[in-house]
């Protein structure tokens, strides 16, 4: 499965699972490349736009990992990759919403 379909795919799969993206620029002296949180009452994905198609994909995944997607539909390729990683770290939430929305079709 291309890098294109696999993010395509999660993207779809976190959109059912109520996540809400937000691609937004992170600070220099971030070493991230995204990752999910809550703000509020919602859980939200921030993603780099300029983060590489193979880093979105273990942002997308560690999303995934952290939320029951076990009642999804996901390719055998994407649940073999969700199997194979480490547990992901707590979520942390946020007080404040970002600035910048982005839209994914589902």
């Amino acid at each position: 499965m291309e890098l294109d379909q696999q993010i395509q795919t999660m993207e779809r799969a976190l959109l059912r699972l109520g996540v809400r993206f937000l691609e937004e620029e992170l600070p220099e002296e971030a070493i991230v490349d995204g990752g999910l949180c809550k703000v509020g009452d919602e859980t939200v994905l921030f993603v780099s736009p300029i983060a590489p198609p193979w880093r979105r994909v273990k942002v997308l995944l560690d999303a995934l990992r952290r939320l029951p997607h076990q009642d999804l539909w996901l390719p055998p390729e994407i649940r073999n990759q969700l199997r194979g990683g480490t547990e992901p770290p707590p979520m942390q939430t946020i007080a404040s919403h970002p600035t910048k929305e982005t839209e994914i079709d589902p």
